[in-house]
Formats: structure tokens, C-alpha cells, sequence
């Protein structure tokens, strides 16, 4: 039986009775989409779950880089399960805090004395759960910070900002169901587009106009990823 669903950066714990916990990531295809049992199946539909009142649980993985797995762990961490951290499965335990809920001492500890660039040190899961590509650029643009800033050389009022970005970036994009880009891949799990892809400050608007000081907004490589930024608004 289905007891609760937790989410810890980009995972999804689905904890059932019994002490098992399914553990979902989407990565960059996947989709859970719920749907009347019976119902037509989409192509590279991978799982599918039956529940009471004759609905299903999808799993549809077109490029199949996405997890579904059972981590057969007590969900509460106790001093007889050292591999449980934090109340995660033993296979999460190497992720760092999640991004919802770190503050700025948590971000200092992480990123104190790293010469690598912020939005690699913030898409680096080990650090921080729960930030991608799309909303590192979006995170750093509120907190008025350069993508390619070396994390260690953020300042008290720098973390603060940017823990307070964190949250409010990712609250934001939860209220608005996600970013469903061009490829439209990102549904959420009744098949609707987010719509946080028109609240994009600097994320895939090279050569716009900054809503905020009307200056440039500029895109450079940063390894095999790019990153957007507003020059004047992001030191």
C-alpha cells in the first residue's frame, strides 16, 4: 500500500508499507503521467502502476536516461542503519541538502574555497539537490550573480541572496507546474505543459533585451552546457 510521497531534489520517494520505497527520476524525457486504466498507453510507456478507482500511474521514458527502482530500506534513519542519511534510501545518500531548504550556512560549507564556476557548483548534486540547468541561470539572475563566478568567492550578503533566490526560483517554478520548453517533453503527471517558461529571465533569451535593466542578455559555454546572463544586473 502507497503510505506517502516525499521528494528530495530531483527524486521522487514513493514509500510504501512495508518500509520499500520506489525512487523516480525523470532525467531528460521521462514523464509520470496519471491516466484512466484502459486508456490508450503512449509509446516507450516503461511501468505502469493500477490503483483503486481505475487509474494508472505511467512511467513513459522515451530516451530511457530516466531511474525507477525499489530501495527495500526503514525510511527513518536510525543509529543501526548508518547507511541511511537523512532519511534517504542508502543509493541517495551521496546528495547533498535539498535546494528548498538550504539557508546560506549550509551554501557557504558547500561551496567555501571552490574555485569552480557558481552554476556548475549549483548543478552539482552532491552539494545541492534539485537544480538544474534551466534554473541554476534563473537563480543566479535573482540573486544578481555571474553563472561563471568562482563559488568561493561569494561574499555573507552574496549566500544570502542566493539561498533566498533558491527558494523563491523553485517555489515559483513549482506553482507554475515547470518549464515545458520547445520539445515539450516536460508534462506533468496529468500531461499539461508547465507555464514557468514565460517567467525565463536570462534562460534561453540570448540576445533579448534584460526585462529588468534592458542590457544585452548574454550566452557563453561553460564546459558542455551553456549558461545566460544579464551583464549589468549579474556581478
Amino acid at each position: 500500500m502507497l503510505v506517502g510521497a516525499f521528494r528530495h531534489g530531483k527524486y521522487l520517494l514513493l514509500h510504501w508499507s512495508g518500509g520499500e520505497i520506489l525512487v523516480v527520476h525523470l532525467r531528460m524525457s521521462g514523464q509520470l503521467l496519471a491516466a484512466p486504466a484502459g486508456s490508450p498507453r503512449p509509446p516507450h510507456t516503461h511501468a505502469v502502476f493500477s490503483f483503486a478507482g481505475q487509474r494508472e500511474l505511467r512511467f513513459v521514458d522515451p530516451r530511457t536516461f530516466g531511474e525507477l527502482f525499489l530501495a527495500g530500506v526503514q525510511w527513518t534513519p536510525t543509529p543501526a542503519s548508518p547507511s541511511v542519511s537523512r532519511g534517504l534510501p542508502a543509493e541517495l545518500a551521496h546528495l547533498g541538502p535539498d535546494a528548498l531548504r538550504v539557508g546560506p550556512s549550509e551554501l557557504a560549507a558547500a561551496i567555501a574555497g571552490r574555485r569552480a564556476p557558481l552554476k556548475a557548483l549549483l548543478t552539482d548534486q552532491r552539494l545541492v539537490a534539485g537544480v538544474g540547468n534551466i534554473y541554476a541561470d534563473e537563480v543566479c539572475f535573482w540573486a544578481g550573480l555571474r553563472p561563471q563566478r568562482p563559488g568561493g568567492s561569494l561574499r555573507p550578503w552574496d549566500l544570502r541572496r542566493l539561498a533566498a533566490s533558491l527558494r523563491s526560483v523553485l517555489e515559483a517554478a513549482i506553482l507554475a507546474r515547470g518549464s515545458t520548453l520547445g520539445d515539450e517533453r516536460y508534462r506533468d503527471i496529468e500531461g499539461a505543459a508547465g507555464t514557468y517558461q514565460f517567467e525565463h529571465k536570462v534562460y534561453g533569451r540570448a540576445g533579448e533585451a534584460c526585462t529588468k535593466c534592458g542590457q544585452t542578455v548574454q550566452k557563453i559555454k561553460m564546459g558542455a552546457k551553456s549558461a545566460y546572463f544579464c551583464p549589468k544586473c549579474q556581478r
